[in-house]
């Protein structure tokens, strides 16, 4: 089985975890940094954050474990726990 994922870039992965979580803070996403602390800088709740969670779990097909998660603290964290996640999945699911 294909996923949407599957057919994106590690680039296009990125941009699109910076516009989901710019959507969900209602900002620019060019205005986000990749040092932009998530909570003390954009003001990211705890219920803010469950949704990037499951809008990234659903747009990629991917299971995000929300306790690895929750331990994000910068943008560019977050853009790099799901390129790594996507990546262990991926190739989980072409092993079979």
């Amino acid at each position: 089985m294909t996923h949407r994922g599957d057919a994106l870039t590690t680039k296009e992965r990125r941009t699109l975890t910076i516009a989901l979580l710019a959507e969900i803070l209602e900002a620019d996403p060019a205005t986000l940094r990749p040092h932009d602390r998530l909570r003390d800088d954009l003001g990211l709740d705890s219920l803010q954050s469950l949704e990037l969670l499951s809008r990234l779990a659903e747009e990629l097909r991917i299971d995000l474990p929300m306790e690895d998660a929750l331990a994000l603290r910068t943008v560019e964290d977050a853009c790099c726990f799901v390129e790594t996640t996507w990546s262990t999945q991926s190739a989980e699911r072409a092993r079979g």
